[in-house]
């Protein structure tokens, strides 16, 4: 198509641009987020995995997106490193944070502390490993890219 290869922002015009899409892109992923968080919250033990599917399956594709674009491009994080001591604090943040909200959505459906504490367990374990390993394997994909793309940069300027 032959209006979109040619722009007619200034490149002052151009980052604006960028700026304001990275911040709907957020406000969209954040807001799918908690859409998702609240329908759990709201319906408790009565939600069914239909009435809040749409939004999971957009938020999963943004996410998706999100990542792979990252990796592709050999990006980290603008503030995070990629190190095995963050991979484990932000696993252990994360798997925390899940944890205590499903333990609360457990307590304030069952009444049942104890219930409550072992799906808190339950699901801090679980999430922890598993984005543990999730986040070593992507930043073992992003050394390796980020070496690739040196290594291709390196060669063009020979």
């Amino acid at each position: 198509m032959k209006w979109f290869k040619k722009s007619s922002l200034d490149e002052m015009q151009e980052l604006r641009l960028l700026k304001i899409e990275s911040r709907g892109f957020w406000i969209g992923f954040i807001g799918l987020f908690l859409v998702i968080a609240a329908q759990i919250v709201i319906y408790g033990s009565e939600s069914t995995r239909e009435m809040y599917a749409g939004e999971f399956i957009v938020f999963l594709c943004m996410g998706i997106y999100l990542i792979a674009g990252c990796l592709r491009n050999g990006i980290w994080d603008r503030h995070l490193l990629a190190t095995p001591a963050v991979n484990i604090s932000l696993s252990l943040l994360a798997a925390a944070v899940t944890g205590l909200f499903n333990a609360i959505v457990s307590y304030r459906n069952y009444h049942n502390a104890t219930t409550a504490f072992v799906v808190f367990i339950v699901y801090f374990l679980m999430l922890s490993a598993v984005i543990s390993v999730t986040l070593t394997v992507c930043s073992a994909l992003y050394r390796r890219r980020r070496k690739r793309l040196e290594e291709e940069k390196d060669d063009e300027a020979d």
